[in-house]
């Protein structure tokens, strides 16, 4: 099994919010330049087989990832397919309190369709956390 990707980030409130926050405000906070569509919308479908859904203005859809589990306000998993639908990755968010506020914990990893790829694609997954997470914890700052 290859390496795992490894992200955390604290954020100044409750696993309730975070988890909210990060379900049902996607479109708010997830950075424009990590989406296939820039000025489009995204959606996530919070719900076991739901999708990431990454929608252009001209109507056309892209999925990048599919709920394989959910349990609110705890934990988030899914299929992974941003560069390649056929090379689907495993993502799983962990949402903690910690000492009065909320540690998300990305845990980013190949599945055996993927295996032989993921040492290609882990930098660009790992730059598109580094990038995600703080974004979020932007947008819960803020509000």
């Amino acid at each position: 099994m290859a390496d795992l990707l490894v992200r955390s980030i604290a954020l100044d409130c409750d696993v309730e919010h975070a988890f909210a926050t990060f379900t049902d405000k996607i479109d708010l906070w997830w950075p424009r330049g990590h989406r296939r569509h820039r000025d489009g919308s995204l959606r996530l479908e919070a719900r076991k087989g739901g999708a990431l859904v990454d929608r252009a203005t001209d109507g056309s859809e892209w999925t990048m990832g599919r709920v394989r589990a959910i349990e609110p306000p705890a934990a988030l998993d899914l299929d992974w397919y941003p560069g390649s639908p056929a090379s689907p990755t495993s993502v799983e968010i962990r949402f903690v309190a910690v000492a009065g506020h909320t540690e998300i914990t990305v845990t980013h990893r190949p599945l055996a369709e993927s295996e032989a790829i993921w040492a290609q694609r882990v930098e660009t997954f790992a730059r598109g956390w580094d990038a995600v997470l703080p974004a979020l914890k932007t947008i819960i700052e803020e509000s």
